[in-house]
């Protein structure tokens, strides 16, 4: 019986971890918020100066988000055994995105997109990665477009689905759909670098192009995908409720 060894020669697989200490920073951190919380009540029980120390609601709340996002983010680590992003020679790992983790093999991707986008409480931008897949697989902007044509060929829709499928009905150009995103992930508590991950495409993927957009682009690259939501609760409600 022979053991087959692996090529020497294929390009190692670009792989981004999640960072743990962040997370546990936040654990640690919201924990010490919510013991000082309880000293400030023990104190006032007992006719202490609580007004000296800041208030047990604020340091609750805080400590309760802390806490909470720093366990979230330890158990998105240990999904895949803690790998955020990877490029092999079978395709993309994307564990870091909204829609879950989920695995693509070269065939359905067509584009790797970096762009980020405006936070909106804190002053300051959010790197992403996004993947365009290819005109034919579920989740395309085209798939979608097809599905929307085909509702509003419908005869069977109450008045109701016709109005807000008019409304729905904004076509993107056919730049937009270039290189709109079919999913994406936020680098938040993992990090990617841009030059090594464009030579990871090129030795494992030459054929799909890396592309970047700047963060005012963002609502061209996933906007549609609101759109794409909001078709599939139209068609949901119509099928649910009857109508005359």
């Amino acid at each position: 019986m022979t053991t087959e060894l692996p090529d020497a020669s294929a390009p190692a697989p670009y792989v981004v971890r999640f960072r743990r200490l962040p997370p546990v920073l936040m654990v640690v951190t919201g924990a010490l918020l919510c013991g000082k919380a309880i000293r400030w009540i023990a104190d006032a029980l007992h006719g202490g100066h609580p007004d000296r120390v800041p208030p047990p609601l604020a340091l609750a709340v805080a400590s309760v988000l802390l806490t909470a996002a720093g366990a979230v983010r330890l158990a998105r680590a240990r999904r895949f055994n803690g790998v955020a992003f990877a490029v092999d020679a079978y395709g993309i790992t994307l564990a870091a995105s909204r829609d879950g983790a989920r695995r693509f093999v070269w065939d359905e991707v067509s584009a790797l997109v970096l762009f980020s986008r405006r936070t909106e409480f804190v002053q300051g931008t959010v790197r992403c990665v996004g993947l365009r897949l290819h005109p034919t697989a579920p989740g395309s902007p085209e798939r979608h477009l097809a599905e929307l044509d085909e509702a509003v060929s419908r005869h069977d829709l109450p008045l109701d689905a016709w109005d807000r499928l008019r409304r729905l009905d904004r076509r993107p150009s056919g730049e937009e759909l270039v290189l709109a995103v079919s999913v994406h992930a936020e680098a938040r508590g993992w990090r990617y670098h841009p030059a090594r991950l464009a030579r990871a495409m090129r030795a494992h993927a030459p054929g799909v192009p890396v592309a970047r957009e700047p963060s005012e682009r963002y609502y061209d690259l996933v906007g549609w995908r609101a759109d794409q939501e909001e078709l599939r609760r139209i068609l949901e409600d119509a099928e649910l409720r009857p109508w005359c």
